[in-house]
């Protein structure tokens, strides 16, 4: 019965990973698609603040907007890294594996 135990803790081990996985694919794409829309409303926000500019309106609360999600943006892109196990380099703001001690793009030094 050993064999028989042995090959069943490997299919539940594999199972495990397997759903872990699935809901690791699932949370970065609902966040993925998250950020597309943020990524839309920022370029939207671009376009408002440009029309206003070339009117002679006053484009500061829309700057203040664009500040506000490209905060937001960061945030996301930090979140999504995190879900696929990666960090982002503050430096290129390029992804890279949690355990790198430096920036494989830049060579940015991480602490």
């Amino acid at each position: 019965m050993d064999g028989f135990d042995d090959f069943s803790k490997k299919l539940e081990n594999a199972g495990k990973k397997l759903f872990k996985k699935t809901k690791e694919f699932a949370d970065t794409t609902k966040l993925s698609i998250k950020l597309k829309d943020l990524e839309i409303d920022l370029e939207n926000l671009f376009q408002q603040a440009g029309k206003k500019a070339f009117k002679g309106e006053d484009t500061k609360e829309v700057f203040d907007e664009i500040t506000d999600l490209q905060g937001q943006i960061e945030s996301l892109k930090a979140e999504i890294a995190d879900a696929k196990d990666m960090k982002i380099c503050p430096n290129c703001k390029s992804e890279m594996p949690k355990e790198a001690v430096a920036c494989m793009k830049c060579g940015h030094k991480f602490e």
